[in-house]
């Protein structure tokens, strides 16, 4: 029986740091960076996206961006209720929209934050065809049935869906001048997934606010696990301590 990813809370010091996940992933694709900044002394939580980390592509393709963006809004109220105040918000392509979309939306509740391959600015990408690949992967692990007609009906599905997490993505590069807390944004020269370049447009857009560009030429898409990683989790690490930590975070007491 192969094991379904889950949601990651690492409660450690009095330092939160929101991690999330891409489109069709799951907490398995921050959960190295969780781990190196769990070894600093930072919280870390890492939510399970609805209808993400299962058996059945479907569920995924049957829940909304809209959840996802109410997902990203509980998981900062998960935190704020065990007592963390300052809280820095980073993610990984789709979860980076969202983290993005959190600082404009909400930021009364942040001291930093960014986003890791993320297409806040418009540009083109191969996302419907890597979902159809991820689909056929994960139907033939459980055993699945995943012939070239079932595959193929998830297209008009994901293109929907696509649309929608686009229409967000345009919502978080609109606000971005409504971002007043420092900004970390991190782009792999091999990206498969999306044009690298789109970066530079974004950070056009930044320039009432400190932000930290950094590329990454060896990498793909999915950069928190890529051979450059370590050097990412450098530069995360030192990121979030340059913030403004408050020192009166911390659990309540129960």
């Amino acid at each position: 029986m192969v094991q379904m990813p889950e949601s990651l809370f690492l409660p450690h010091g009095r330092r939160a740091v929101l991690l999330l996940h891409a489109y069709s992933g799951s907490p398995n694709d921050v959960r190295m960076l969780a781990r190196s900044l769990e070894k600093l002394d930072y919280t870390i939580y890492a939510p399970l996206f609805t209808g993400h980390g299962t058996a059945e592509p479907l569920d995924i393709l049957e829940e909304s961006s809209e959840q996802w963006w109410q997902d990203s809004q509980q998981a900062v109220a998960f935190l704020q209720d065990k007592g963390y105040q300052d809280i820095a918000v980073l993610g990984l392509s789709m979860g980076g929209t969202f983290a993005t979309r959190l600082l404009s939306a909400m930021p009364e509740s942040f001291i930093g934050g960014g986003f890791f391959c993320s297409p806040i600015a418009p540009v083109k990408t191969n996302v419907t065809k890597n979902f159809l690949l991820y689909a056929k992967q994960v139907l033939e692990r459980n055993g699945m049935e995943a012939t070239e007609e079932k595959i193929e009906s998830y297209r008009p599905l994901v293109e929907k869906q696509l649309a929608t997490i686009e229409k967000l993505a345009q919502i978080a590069y609109n606000d971005l001048d409504k971002i007043d807390c420092p900004f970390f944004m991190a782009q792999a020269g091999q990206d498969e997934m999306i044009e690298a370049e789109g970066v530079f447009q974004t950070a056009a857009h930044l320039q009432q606010t400190s932000f930290t560009l950094n590329w990454y030429p060896k990498s793909g898409h999915v950069i928190t696990v890529g051979p450059e990683r370590r050097q990412l989790e450098q530069d995360v690490a030192d990121f979030l301590a340059g913030l403004g930590w408050r020192e009166n975070n911390g659990e309540k007491n129960n």
